[in-house]
C-alpha cells in the first residue's frame, strides 16, 4: 500500500461493471474541435451516451491498435542506459533489510502532539522505506501524522484526510521521499490531533527499510542531482520542434549530433534530439499519428511569448521533451513504459532535469495484470521523483469513481488528475468527466489556442488541453523552487485551488486550478519543521 493521494478521503479501491456505447462524432472544421482525451480503442468518454457530445466535438488520437503497416517491435528492442558490458562489472550484491518497531500504546489527545521514536543501529542507502501503522481514532479527519529521519526531512503520512472516518491503518510507502538517506539512527513519528472531541490511541507502528550497505557499488557513483530548466515530457504524439513558437520551448539533448545516425549518449537512442518515439524506436518524435494534438498540448504547457499564436503557461521557465509515437508500432501501455523507461534513464543517468509527465490520453483496463503494470510505470516515475499530471475521460458528465481508468486513477503521491473548465473558467465544462474520489481539480480546457505542426495555431477542447495547462503551472513550481518533490507540487497545486460552487462533490477539492496562488505557495514552501532531538 502506498500514501495515498486523494486530499480529502481515503477511498478504496473501485471496480467498474459497464460502459455504454458511444457514437461517433460528426466532421468538423479543423480550426474548432473539441478533443478526445487518448484510450486504445479510439473513442472515449465512459457512459457518453447518456448525453450529446457537442456538435463540433472530435474524439482526439488514442492509444490505437497496432497499425498493420508499422513495425511491431519485439520489447528486446528498447534498451536504455549502460550496454551489457557496463553492467557486468557492476556489483550486484543482494539488498538489505532492516525492520524496527515500536509499541507505545499511547494516547493521542485533543489539540497535542504525541511522538514516538524507533532505531537502526546499522546502516543502509535507502532504496524503499514503508511505515506500518496501527492508529485508532474515531475521526482521522483530525490528525495529521509524520515521519522524521534522523537527518530531519519529514513525510506526511496523512494531513487531516479522510473525514469522519475511523483510524488510520496499514502499510504506506515512504520511498520517494527518503530514497538514497542513510537508515542508521533514530526516527521520530508524530501524531498532532488538531480538534477536539475524538480521541485515540496510537497503539504501534514500524519501519521497514530496504537498501544498499555503504561501498557495495562503487562502480556507479549517484549522478549529480540534474539542475537548469524544469524538463515536462509530454507523451502523445509528436511535438512539431520547427513551430516556431516551439522552436526554443523544446529540450535539446546536448550529447546528441543531430542527423549522424550514430547513439552519440549511449542511450539505445540514435539522434534522439528532442525526445524518443516509442512507437518506432527512433530519435524521430514527428513519425506517426497525433502529431496535431501533442503539439497542441506543447503549445499549451510552453509556447513562446514572441507574439504569435498562443504563449505558453511556463514559457520561457521550461523546455518540453517529446515522446512521440504513442499511437504506434503498439498498445497504449506498452508504449507507456517504454516511455517511462525512457525519460527515467534520462533523468538519472543523464542528467536532465525531467520534472513531470503530461498524459493528456488513457481507457480502461479491467484486467488485472494491465492494472499492475500501469501502476508499476507509474511508480516508476514516483521513485525518480516525476510528477504525472493525467487527464480525465470527456464522458459528457459521467463520473469515474468507480471506473479504473489509467493512468488518472492510479493513487499515488506523484499523480495529480484534472477535469476540464469552459471557457469562461465558472463550471466544468459539458464535455468533461468528473469523480470526487480520483479527479483533484479542474482547469480550463474548451477553445484552448495552440500551436499545431506546420506552423499555426488552432482552437482545441476536451481533457487533453486542461491536463497541460496544469502541467505548465507545475513547471512554473518547479522553476521557482527546484527543491520541490513532485509530491510536495502535487499537494501545493491541490491546498491552492480556487474554490468553485459548480466543481463541489465533482472533484475532490471542489476547486479549479489558480496559477498565481500554487506558484506563490512554492516561493513560498520550506520543508515541515522537525520535531528531531526534542
Amino acid at each position: 500500500m502506498t500514501v495515498t493521494r486523494k486530499p480529502l478521503s481515503l477511498p478504496s479501491p473501485t471496480t467498474r461493471t459497464g460502459e455504454a456505447a458511444r457514437p461517433e462524432a460528426p466532421a468538423t472544421p479543423a480550426a474548432e474541435r473539441v478533443v478526445a482525451r487518448p484510450g486504445k480503442n479510439g473513442t472515449d468518454g465512459f457512459e457518453s451516451a447518456k448525453s450529446a457530445r457537442p456538435t463540433n466535438f472530435v474524439d482526439r488520437p488514442t492509444g490505437h491498435r497496432p497499425d498493420p503497416s508499422a513495425p511491431v517491435l519485439p520489447a528486446t528492442a528498447f534498451a536504455f542506459g549502460p550496454s551489457k558490458a557496463t553492467l557486468a562489472g557492476r556489483d550486484t550484491s543482494t539488498p538489505v533489510t532492516l525492520t524496527a518497531s515500536a509499541t507505545p500504546n499511547a494516547a493521542v489527545k485533543d489539540l497535542a502532539t504525541v511522538t514516538s521514536t524507533v532505531s537502526f543501529d546499522k546502516d543502509v542507502s535507502l532504496d524503499s522505506l514503508k511505515l506500518n501503522l496501527d492508529l485508532a481514532h474515531s475521526y482521522r479527519g483530525d490528525l495529521v501524522v509524520k515521519v522524521t529521519s534522523p537527518s530531519g526531512k519529514t513525510a506526511t503520512v496523512s494531513n487531516r484526510q479522510g473525514g469522519g472516518a475511523d483510524d488510520v491503518k496499514g502499510s504506506f510507502d515512504l520511498s520517494t521521499t527518503f530514497k538514497g538517506e542513510s537508515a542508521k539512527g533514530t526516527w521520530t513519528l508524530s501524531v498532532e490531533d488538531k480538534a477536539r472531541a475524538d480521541t485515540g490511541t496510537l497503539k504501534s507502528w514500524g519501519l521497514e527499510a530496504t537498501g544498499k550497505a555503504p561501498g557495495t557499488d562503487p562502480v556507479d557513483p549517484k549522478p549529480p542531482r540534474p539542475t537548469g530548466d524544469p524538463v515536462i515530457a509530454v507523451f502523445d504524439g509528436g511535438v512539431d520542434f520547427k513551430h516556431s513558437d516551439l522552436d526554443s520551448a523544446m529540450w535539446t539533448n546536448p550529447n546528441e549530433v543531430a542527423g549522424d545516425g550514430i547513439d552519440n549518449d549511449g542511450n539505445g537512442v540514435k539522434d534522439d534530439i528532442h525526445g524518443y518515439n516509442v512507437g518506432f524506436n527512433s530519435g524521430d518524435v514527428m513519425k506517426g499519428q497525433g502529431t496535431d494534438h501533442g503539439t497542441h498540448v506543447a503549445g499549451i504547457i510552453a509556447a513562446e511569448d514572441n507574439g504569435e499564436g498562443n504563449t505558453g503557461i511556463a514559457a520561457g521557465k521550461a523546455k518540453v521533451m517529446s515522446i512521440g509515437g504513442l499511437y504506434d508500432g503498439a498498445d497504449l501501455l506498452t508504449n507507456f513504459e517504454r516511455g517511462v523507461d525512457y525519460i527515467v534513464n534520462m533523468k538519472e543517468n543523464h542528467g536532465v532535469n525531467v520534472r513531470a509527465l503530461n498524459a493528456s490520453f488513457g481507457d480502461e483496463y479491467r484486467d488485472a495484470a494491465s492494472q499492475a503494470r500501469w501502476k508499476a510505470a507509474v511508480q516508476k516515475l514516483a521513485d525518480a521523483d516525476i510528477l504525472l499530471v493525467a487527464a480525465t475521460a470527456n464522458g459528457n458528465g459521467s463520473n469515474m469513481n468507480n471506473v479504473q481508468d489509467f493512468p488518472a486513477n492510479i493513487d499515488l503521491p506523484n499523480v495529480i488528475t484534472v477535469a476540464a473548465m469552459d471557457q469562461r473558467n465558472d463550471k466544468l465544462a459539458r464535455f468533461s468527466s468528473h469523480g470526487d474520489k480520483v479527479v483533484e481539480l479542474a482547469a480550463v480546457g474548451e477553445n484552448v489556442l495552440s500551436t499545431v505542426p506546420g506552423g499555426d495555431w488552432e482552437k482545441m477542447s476536451g481533457t487533453s488541453m486542461a491536463t497541460p495547462t496544469v502541467a505548465g503551472a507545475a513547471a512554473l513550481m518547479f522553476a521557482a523552487n527546484p527543491d520541490l518533490t513532485a509530491a510536495q507540487v502535487r499537494d501545493l497545486l491541490v491546498q491552492t485551488v480556487e474554490i468553485d460552487p459548480d466543481l463541489k462533490g465533482k472533484v475532490s477539492t471542489s476547486g479549479k486550478l489558480d496559477i498565481a496562488a500554487a506558484v506563490k505557495a512554492a516561493e513560498e514552501f520550506t520543508p515541515p519543521a522537525t520535531v528531531a532531538g526534542r
